[in-house]
């Protein structure tokens, strides 16, 4: 029999020996009066096998493994089991005399994903890339930039607010994160993303919370993701290696001009000026054709700009995970290290991270949890985005292309180690860039958790939480003298520049909770809990610049600095919640919750409306109640035997979003100079004592329907979404000398409808078809704004917040084509105004605006909206094939609608100036009667053509296919390897849009006002990897 057990387990740890069994149904093995059953637990939603399921009969029980397998004991009276996992419903199956049982579970939260092949074996670096391909109809992951860690912005349920951070509560192992960014980076288009300290490969299981998530309090509007990490969970030893190797290629490139096309635009264009006789003189080399002139070579050459600047990158994963323990002590340890070379020359991400979670037990009631980790980040970095000065991808599209990084002599013969300055159109090199410039960005994190718990009975326990992280960021810039151009501020000419920040962060954490779990008569269950709360954040940062360091062999921060600038905030904000639940159900029929948090704030003003003040705090209240009724448990719906599950669920409760910084309930001063020599100080906030958070009202009923013995599952979801009191900004009075105060006002409803649909197509022996497609479609408008209508400008273009419409809308002028004769332009009779009162008319070759005011003058009276950046709809849709030991996984995610302000192409196509444009300008309006859609090139554009308009107001709708991955389980086994994983995957393979740009998958900021803008960050490229998973 003990040769047996030990056959068993080390079957489990392979998943090969259970995987014929419950295909073949071996007979159970007797043991007196006790029987064995076996099977695998799956996610009834996407397929996959979940691990750490709790699979009871009786008094015994066993936990499902990596591939979702168990195997129990079971006592010969016993007719059903009973499995229960953290996230997932606790289901009762019947045995029905079955030696082999497989079970689908349901989450209890709205999406739950567990499960060693949830996160590992992907190319994912941090776990929003995962978030938002598998859940794409639930999470929006909307892309910040292709930089390596630096991950997506996340919108759950589309918006709940308007002027303060809209991204989701992190939760990790319990500790709630700060994720917010109180200062912007050095770097111009870098973001540090905190999801980037935790290694995918390291999770154990994520949990999405977007109902009324009432127990987050001021927290939760914008909903929750809980994730676990990996703990020990078995008393054999367990160790599992995996590294993988890939390359990233660049994305393809904008068509830009060539060297020949952009010579014939620059003279057209400067002509057209009515300087183009001095502007041609003094762009001789440039226009000139005379090859013995001895700039022949500096000026005829015909350069791929970008192709200079980036390359195909790499990336690469080394990680060990260490798992085991005995009767006292349970652990796992994990050490991990991840490095990337970037497309862009010069760049490139590296992570170092090492976690140790343990579980001692000090006595059979009392549990110690322990969990240490430090993870190290390293980012070389290029300022990215539309960045005409110092980012060198920008510099790429708009530098003329018969131009080289390296100087020419007199007989053509390039230096290689000597850079061009800046050329005669005042336009850096790039080059230089990439070769003097200095960009880095180091971040660490160090936490440690404490998590006593004590049963104090079978059904009453405590249970704690006490943790501490310390976060530390270093940003070092400098741009060159040589090489790029200088910047002209005010009187200051900024011949180079150097940056430096250091941000430090301390987190302290402590939860205490006291639970009650109890079985009734085998009917009744009840789940309550009440608990305690307390965080408090301490933030600092230094900022300091300065410029003309003399020559580019100083670089770093130093006394001789010309314009020098010093910064700095020193802040901290403290939070308490007491919070309780209570779950009851009923022969798991009928299931009735009710939940309230009180949270206190020091960001909130003593005074704010709708709170309490207790214990020295301000305090608010977030309740929320829910039910659920089995349908499918009544005695009535037995003979519907086709149906396996029909759940109706609804809930309502209040959440709010206090994502602001802690002092702006309260006046304080800030240090001023005072022309050069005076120091004093002057008002930096007014004090708002109403100041609270933002309140959110939740209303969610949905339907859970599964068919034909689990294969087809169906979820249906309606939420609605009110938000009240939305912080925003509102003019001060002139005599504070402060432009702006923030204070609550204003309303926003969001609602939207979530489908999700499974199946298992194909269920044979030798092959397996699993499918899952998610849809969501949210629609918000804004309800009630105090103090009127607003435009905010964004990058030369306008969003509008206006009552009745939905938040982010873009508002400028309509353009309906190009005059293509003089004789339509003067039909129209459509002129613009200036500012001594003269009007100049639109000619052929102009843009056509609409005239919408019908007066005859193209002015702000004339604007509308012309573009929404929020999506009809969004989804993902996910196979898995599986055949013997291979399995495919292929995941596509699409989006419907949600315009984009195209703000790199705006740049690119605008023909102001003498940057070089893309190719679609070789379109534009050159003689009478020519129909076109782009205008005539205008040196200094006197008529504004390029004004933001529905130009470059783009349909961001696209399907892609996301990830494409190959997997073979080889079933080795013996002394060293007890299994071994191959596998080979593919991301970002296509891109089906009518987008111009890159990517329309793009996000600017975290703000809700900023999505749907393309401002010219690095997109995604193809990227094709290899890695092997070795378990010894």
């Amino acid at each position: 029999m003990t040769n047996i057990l030990k056959y068993a387990m080390l079957a489990m740890a392979l998943g090969t020996v259970p995987a014929r069994a419950a295909g073949d149904g071996v007979p159970s093995e007797k043991d007196g009066q006790e029987v064995y059953v076996n099977g695998r637990v799956t996610d009834a939603r996407s397929g996959r096998p979940v691990q750490g399921v709790r699979v009871a009969a009786g008094s015994w029980s066993a936990l499902t493994d990596e591939e979702g397998r168990y195997r129990v004991r079971v006592p010969s009276y016993m007719v059903q089991l009973t499995l229960s996992s953290e996230g997932y419903l606790q289901r009762t199956v019947s045995l029905q005399g079955d030696s082999v049982k497989d079970v689908s579970v349901y989450s209890d939260a709205f999406l739950t994903l567990k499960g060693d092949d949830a996160f590992t074996n992907t190319q994912a670096v941090s776990l929003d890339e995962v978030l938002g391909g598998r859940w794409g109809s639930d999470v929006r992951a909307a892309t910040r930039s292709a930089v390596g860690g630096e991950g997506a912005n996340l919108f759950i349920r589309g918006y709940n607010s308007l002027n303060v951070n809209a991204q989701p509560l992190i939760v990790v192992d319990g500790t709630i994160w700060d994720t917010s960014t109180w200062v912007e980076s050095v770097h111009d288009g870098f973001y540090e993303n905190p999801l980037a300290f935790v290694d995918v490969n390291d999770i154990e299981s994520v949990q999405i919370l977007k109902d009324a998530t009432s127990l987050y309090g001021s927290k939760g509007a914008n909903g929750v993701i809980l994730i676990s990490t990996k703990r020990g969970r078995s008393i054999t030893t367990r160790i599992a290696a995996d590294l993988s190797y890939g390359f990233v290629q660049s994305p393809e490139p904008i068509r830009m001009m060539g060297a020949a096309q952009y010579r014939t635009y620059l003279s057209e264009m400067l002509k057209g000026s009515g300087q183009g006789n001095k502007l041609a003189t003094l762009f001789d080399g440039y226009l000139g054709m005379n090859p013995s002139s001895a700039d022949y070579s500096t000026y005829h050459q015909n350069n791929d700009w970008t192709d200079n600047v980036t390359r195909n990158g790499y990336m690469q994963h080394y990680g060990i995970n260490v798992q085991g323990g005995d009767d006292i002590a349970k652990y796992s340890i994990s050490l991990s290290y991840d490095n990337q070379k970037g497309v862009v020359e010069e760049t490139g991400f590296s992570r170092l991270n090492a976690r140790i979670n343990s579980d001692v037990f000090l006595t059979k009631t009392l549990t110690l949890g322990t969990d240490i980790y430090f993870t190290n980040l390293n980012y070389t970095l290029q300022d990215d985005g539309v960045n005409a000065t110092t980012a060198p991808r920008y510099l790429a599209l708009i530098k003329a292309p018969f131009l080289v990084g390296y100087s020419y002599t007199d007989d053509g013969t390039q230096l290689t180690n000597t850079l061009n300055d800046v050329d005669e159109l005042g336009v850096s090199n790039p080059l230089a860039l990439l070769e003097n410039a200095e960009n880095t960005n180091k971040q660490y994190r160090f936490g440690v958790s404490l998590a006593p718990k004590w049963d104090i009975t079978d059904d009453w326990s405590v249970e704690g939480r006490f943790s501490y992280s310390f976060n530390n960021s270093k940003s070092h810039y400098f741009s060159p003298m040589v090489g790029v151009a200088p910047q002209v501020v005010g009187n200051q000419v900024w011949e180079n520049t150097v940056k430096d920040q250091t941000a430090t962060q301390n987190d302290l954490f402590g939860n205490v909770k006291l639970s009650y779990r109890k079985l009734i008569h085998n009917d009744h269950f009840v789940d309550a809990f009440v608990g305690y709360r307390i965080m408090n954040t301490s933030f600092k940062s230094v900022y300091e610049d300065g410029h003309n360091t003399g020559n580019d062999k100083v670089s770093n921060m130093n006394n001789s600095l010309s314009y020098r600038t010093v910064d700095g905030l020193n802040t901290d904000w403290s939070s308490m919640a007491l919070y309780a639940q209570g779950k009851y159900t009923f022969q798991e029929r009928y299931t009735l919750w009710a939940a309230v948090s009180l949270d206190a704030s020091s960001r909130f003003g003593k005074d704010a409306p709708g709170s309490f003040r207790m214990c020295g705090g301000t305090w608010g209240t977030f309740p929320s109640v829910g039910g659920a009724w089995l349908v499918t448990g009544e005695r009535f719906m037995r003979r519907l035997t086709f149906l396996d599950r029909l759940n109706l669920r609804a809930s309502f409760g209040v959440t709010g979003n206090d994502n602001i910084d802690g002092m702006y309930g309260y006046s304080y001063l800030s240090g001023v100079n005072y022309l050069g020599s005076a120091v004093g100080l002057k008002l930096a906030n007014l004090a708002n004592s109403s100041l609270k958070w933002e309140t959110t009202r939740k209303w969610n009923a949905g339907i859970d329907l599964a068919f034909l013995n689990d294969r087809i599952g169906v979820s249906f979801d309606y939420f609605r979404h009110k938000t009240k009191d939305l912080l925003t900004w509102k003019q001060a009075d002139t005599e504070t000398g402060l432009d702006t105060y923030l204070y609550n006002g204003g309303e926003l409803t969001n609602r939207g409808i979530e489908i999700a649909l499974s199946a298992k197509v194909l269920d044979t022996k030798p092959f397996k078809w699993n499918a899952e497609l998610g849809v969501a479609r949210y629609k918000n408008e804004i309800s009630a704004l105090p103090d009127g209508d607003y435009t905010t400008e964004i990058l030369g273009g306008e969003v509008l917040t206006a009552v009745g419409h939905p938040a982010g809308v873009f508002y400028g002028y309509e353009a309906h084509g190009v005059y293509a004769t003089e004789a339509e332009a003067q039909a129209a009779r459509l002129k613009v105004q200036h500012e001594d009162a003269s009007y100049t008319y639109f000619h052929a070759g102009d843009v056509r605006f609409a005239d919408l005011h019908v007066d005859g003058v193209l002015d702000e009276r004339d604007k509308t909206i012309i573009g929404d950046p929020n999506p009809d709809f969004t989804g993902s849709f996910a196979n898995r094939f599986t055949m013997g030991r291979f399995a495919l996984d292929v995941l596509c995610t699409f989006k419907c609608g949600g315009d984009v302000y195209n703000y790199q192409r705006q740049t690119l196509e605008s023909m102001t100036d003498t940057y070089n444009q893309t190719g679609a300008v070789m379109n534009r309006w050159r003689h009478e009667g020519q129909v076109t859609d782009m205008p005539k090139a205008v040196y200094g554009d006197p008529m504004g053509n390029s004004r933001f308009s529905s130009r470059w107001i783009e349909d961001g709708s696209f399907f892609k296919l996301k990830n494409v991955r190959l997997s073979y389980v080889w079933p080795i086994n013996n002394v060293f390897i007890q299994g071994v994983t191959f596998w080979a995957g593919a991301s970002n393979l296509l891109t089906l849009t009518k987008y111009l740009g890159p990517d329309p998958d793009v996000s600017m900021q975290t703000g809700v006002l900023y999505q749907g803008i393309d401002n010219g960050l690095l997109s995604h490229g193809r990227s094709y990897q290899i890695g092997v998973k070795l378990n010894l």
